[in-house]
């Protein structure tokens, strides 16, 4: 450690997020399938792209320095049942998550994470000072542990960080669950609710964020671009919460954050409904597609409310997804996220997930 006067020592104890992904030399293939980061296989909204094209002669200009226009947008897209004031809009979901912690996370204060999540959590909350509690999800279906978390609860905590559905896993928790966890939280602790995919939800007892934002829940939301709409290269999240946290969260303002083009793509991919019903009938067709074939080689997966499989790996992950990558299929493995020995695949097109399967069948043959 530094002896830099100047040096932030909870900075310097902070875990540094690493995510080391390998980088295929996709010229070697005619087709590339990667399968890895679940993005939108369809690809970006034919809305957004369009309005892209037309307004890329006037990057030059700066445009959009505040976020008035988009709150207000975002606001008439939830027909007025969130208002522009309540939304924190960033240049990606993940910096949502740094400012919620900039305003929230002070040196010293706890948040509640549940292992295997989204690994961005810990290190964003340590770079604020924070400490990271995991209680981690009750195996062997990934169930979150409500009270685990009521019991870590103490003065210190600030806020628990909840994924539903849950990356990298796609379990989820029910409205039942999520009421009894709200019910037993002190008043004071806020819960960060990641439903970066909730439009692949199909569960009937999901519980959205915003009928407990409406109701005044200590609560704030987090959605992205980058999912169901295909603007993952474009960076554009928001959250949304009560009018209180809202306000004071605001305070914390860059000017000029979001770029031009990623604002006006945005706003066209809001409008593309079509696109999104289509991308939510690929995956859920892929789903079914993909469990049938896993049922029939007889690998154990875990049931998914996302756009992605969690499956456990009949040979050690890192050796089959450098296989599976010389092969021109690249998937993730789930000892990143602390779900040693499985893979997490992205559900992709028909032809994708054909030959994810042509692979993946072949590689078990040989072992």
């Amino acid at each position: 450690m530094s002896n830099h006067p100047l040096f932030k020592k909870h900075i310097e104890k902070a875990s540094r997020f690493q995510l080391r992904k390998p980088t295929p030399n996709k010229t070697n293939w005619d087709t590339f399938y990667k399968l890895s980061s679940n993005e939108n296989m369809l690809g970006a909204s034919p809305k957004a792209i369009d309005a892209i094209q037309k307004a890329v002669s006037g990057v030059y200009e700066y445009d959009f320095y505040d976020d008035f226009q988009i709150q207000d947008v975002l606001a008439d897209f939830y027909k007025q049942e969130i208002k522009s004031g309540q939304f924190i809009t960033a240049n990606s979901g993940v910096e949502v998550l740094e400012i919620i912690c900039r305003g929230l996370v002070s040196v010293g204060s706890e948040c509640i994470i549940s292992s295997p999540t989204f690994s961005p959590y810990k290190n964003i909350i340590e770079l604020e000072g924070g400490v990271v509690e995991d209680i981690p999800l009750k195996l062997p279906d990934y169930s979150l542990d409500i009270d685990g978390i009521l019991n870590a609860v103490n003065e210190n905590t600030a806020m628990v960080f909840l994924t539903n559905p849950n990356n990298p896993t796609g379990t989820y928790f029910t409205k039942k669950e999520l009421d009894r966890l709200l019910e037993g939280l002190p008043k004071e602790v806020i819960v960060v609710y990641d439903e970066v995919y909730f439009h692949f939800v199909d569960a009937d007892d999901f519980p959205y964020a915003i009928d407990y934002v409406k109701a005044g829940k200590n609560m704030i939301a987090l959605h992205t671009f980058s999912k169901i709409y295909g603007l993952a290269g474009l960076r554009v999240g928001y959250g949304f919460t009560t009018p209180e946290i809202g306000e004071y969260l605001n305070k914390i303002f860059r000017p000029f954050r979001i770029g031009t083009l990623s604002v006006l793509a945005a706003f066209a991919a809001l409008k593309d409904l079509d696109h999104v019903k289509k991308s939510q009938e690929m995956v859920w067709e892929g789903k079914k597609w993909l469990y049938q074939k896993f049922d029939d080689l007889g690998i154990r997966y875990w049931p998914s409310q996302g756009n992605f499989i969690l499956f456990e790996s009949p040979i050690p992950s890192l050796e089959l997804t450098s296989k599976m990558l010389d092969e021109g299929v690249m998937v993730r493995p789930g000892d990143n996220f602390g779900a040693p020995g499985s893979i997490r695949l992205t559900i992709g097109t028909q032809e994708a997930n054909e030959r994810f399967v042509e692979v993946f069948t072949s590689l078990l043959e040989e072992a």
